[in-house]
Parts: structure tokens; sequence; C-alpha cells
């Protein structure tokens, strides 16, 4: 198909800027429309993803080519034999091929990528339907309106795109919470046992894991001294819980995060001492040593489809998946491109979106089923890797999780 379409697309994070660019290069006409009136600079702490996935953002030239990330080439398997246990036993460790970097400057990165005049700050979507067979209305909050041949919800896991389209479908809780920080490293003596590696730390007493890695500083330094621990513990939480925890020091219910420097000091202390009482003491004194730590409660969805007529759904506004699973960025990029290819590809933009749609669903259902295996490996069945030996962790991991033909981070 040849035609070059106008595309509104309801959202200007990591997916939505993404599908801007691609799609601006591809000639079609493209509005994105961004509720947060700032930069959406400060929102998240480390990410990683497999480098296959970002060496074709680099490709593409959607990043920079000297874009700062940290190469990551092991994930060691470690727990805490005592209360004196330092480094902790790690019985085996996984060949890794992960890279690792900072949230805000992968989005700072791609949104200079999106022209200003394209990119609408401070503008809510209340409201997207189909005017007639062929045309997308969409509703802003001061009441004006848009038209578009097609439009792209990129608006995260609590999308209104999704709950427009399949109103029935409901974010999933699955029992636990992700919570997180970032310690300088020149906050702490000795970092040498970090390196290169990805240490998954199973808990001594309690269900989850932490998992521990290096970004890049603020300023894209990844010189030793001046990067940034990047932590991120699972720990169980019970949903008749929530209501109370999720009060922020300011007596604020926030509703599924709450950003750094909110979470109330004795919440914070609380889950600081159960860090320590449970993971080897280095790994511990990283975590309790860190300020303004935050909170992500972990949902899932599964859908039935990623589009109705000529309303789409990208990046975590469709398939909401486990964080642990390291496919945020693969999902917002392959997304798009697939859509591309499969616009190319058809005749009309109704074959086109049946073959994108069966596709993205396919994808986004193995995708599930990895999250549900690391769920039950990492969370619920976790094993205790102070006492477990090489062989016997090797074949848990193998037995465990079985990644997708075109997503993996474990090196092959």
């Amino acid at each position: 198909m040849t035609t070059k379409l106008k595309i509104g697309i309801v959202g200007g994070s990591i997916a939505g800027c993404s599908a801007a660019i691609l799609l601006l290069r591809a000639g079609h006409e493209v509005v994105v429309y961004e509720r947060s009136t700032g930069a959406l600079v400060g929102r998240g702490g480390g990410i990683g993803t497999p480098s296959s996935v970002l060496n074709a953002l680099i490709e593409q030239d959607i990043i920079d080519a000297d874009f700062p990330n940290f190469t990551t080439t092991t994930m060691p398997f470690t727990g805490r034999r005592s209360s004196s246990d330092r480094f902790g036993h790690t019985p085996w460790a996984l060949p890794l091929d992960l890279r690792a970097f900072h949230w805000s400057a992968l989005w700072n990165n791609l949104r200079k990528r999106v022209p200003d005049e394209v990119y609408r700050q401070g503008q809510r979507v209340t409201r997207a339907e189909m005017k007639d067979d062929t045309t997308v209305l969409i509703q802003i909050e001061d009441g004006s309106e848009a038209f578009f041949d097609l439009v792209l919800f990129a608006d995260g896991y609590h999308s209104l795109g999704r709950q427009q389209l399949f109103p029935d479908v409901e974010l999933s809780f699955r029992g636990y919470m992700l919570w997180r920080g970032l310690l300088p490293e020149q906050e702490m003596e000795d970092s040498a046992p970090l390196g290169a590696r990805v240490p998954r730390l199973s808990h001594a007493n309690l269900p989850g894991h932490t998992v521990m890695y290096f970004i890049p500083s603020d300023t894209g330094s990844i010189e030793a001294g001046e990067r940034i621990f990047n932590w991120a513990a699972y720990m169980p939480i019970a949903e008749a819980q929530l209501s109370e925890f999720m009060i922020d020091r300011e007596g604020k219910h926030r509703i599924g995060t709450i950003p750094p420097g909110k979470m109330r000091l004795e919440e914070e202390n609380h889950l600081k001492q159960l860090a320590v009482a449970n993971l080897p003491t280095y790994f511990g004194e990283i975590v309790s040593k860190t300020q303004d730590t935050y909170v992500q409660l972990i949902y899932t969805t599964d859908l039935p489809a990623y589009y109705r007529q000529r309303i789409c759904l990208i990046g975590d506004a469709g398939m909401v998946i486990q964080p642990f699973t390291g496919s945020g960025v693969f999902k917002g990029y392959n997304n798009v491109k697939d859509l591309l290819d499969s616009l190319a590809a058809n005749e009309t933009i109704e074959a086109a979106l049946r073959q994108w749609g069966a596709s993205q669903l396919q994808t986004a259902k193995r995708l599930l089923v990895l999250g549900a295996q690391m769920e039950k490996a990492f969370i619920w069945d976790a094993l205790d890797f102070a006492v477990a030996d090489a062989e016997t962790t090797a074949s848990w991991w193998k037995a465990s999780v079985t990644f997708p033909e075109d997503f993996s981070y474990e090196k092959a």
C-alpha cells in the first residue's frame, strides 16, 4: 500500500516516540498527544534489553550510535548462607546478552528525533471512536477534536485505549510489587563484585528475588566510580494491604506506583529491613543506603486482539507483561516496525491490520507465557541459591524458562 496516512499517537513515552519516528520516516503524517506538561525525565530507573534490540535501534538511527549503555555478560544466581555472608553463594551463572541503560536517556534520545510541531505536550486525549468506516475521531480534554486514518494508543499499562476497546479486560494484580532504587557507585567503597554481572539474588526467608546491575551515570558515563547501581526487588504484598500501603507521604492515595521520594518513610524502612535480612550483606548495604526508593505494583493483561477497526494498541497499552522479562523496549519497537511491514505488504488498511494484529497477538501471548514462567520460578517457587549446586541450578533454569524464538537475553 503506497497511500500516506494521517496517524494519531496517544502517548509520547518510549513506545509513542518510537512509533512517531518510524512512521514519519515512512512518509506518514503524524501527531503525538502527550498528557504530561513537562519532559518525561526522572520517571524510570534502569532498564535492559537484548543486544539485538539495541543494535537495531542504533542501526536505524532511532537512537544515537554512542547511546550510553552498559554491557552485561553473566547473570549469577546468588543466595545468602548466613547473616555474615557478604557476597553470597553463587552455584551457577547464566551467559547473558543484555544491555543496560537509563530509561530517561532512552526517552531523551527518542524525543529529540520527534519534531516539536508534531509532539503536542499537555494534551490529554479523553475519547477515541470511529466517526465512519475510515475515520477515527479523537477528543482532547479542552473539547477540541481531530480526525485520523489510524490511531495508535501508546499510553501505558493504564491505557485509555485498552479500556475503550476492551472494557471487560481488567488488569490482573500478581500479588507482588517491584521496589526499586538507584545508588551512585561512589557511595560504595567496594563496587568490584558487580562489574558486568546482573546477579539474581534469592531471598533467604521471603518469596521473590532481587536483581541488580550497573547503568550509566546521569551524564552517560560508564567509567568505574561514576556508574549507578540499579536494583529491583520483587516483594510479595497481599491485595488487601494495597489500600493502606499505596498512601504516600502527603496522604495521597497512589494508583499503581509510588514515585521516588513519595513513599512513607516507615514503609521504606520496613522494606529495607527485609532486604538486609534476606540478602547477602554487600547487596543489602546497597539497598539500605539508597534514598528515595519507589514502587510499582505488578499487573498483567491478556487481550483478545490488538486493534478494533482503525484503533490500535502498542507497547504496554497492549498486553502488560511482567517487567523481569525485559521485553518492554522490544514490544514498543516491534509493534510499529511490524505495522509498517504489514502496511507495505497489503493493498488496504483493513488487510494490513488483520495481518499485523494476528502477529502481535501471537508474540504477546508468547511473552505472557514467558512472564508466567519467570513469575513461578522467581517469585512463588524460587530456588534457594544459597544451598543449590551448579547442576541443580542449571537444570532448574532450563526446566523453568523457555524464551520465544524471536526474543531472548540468554546468550546463544
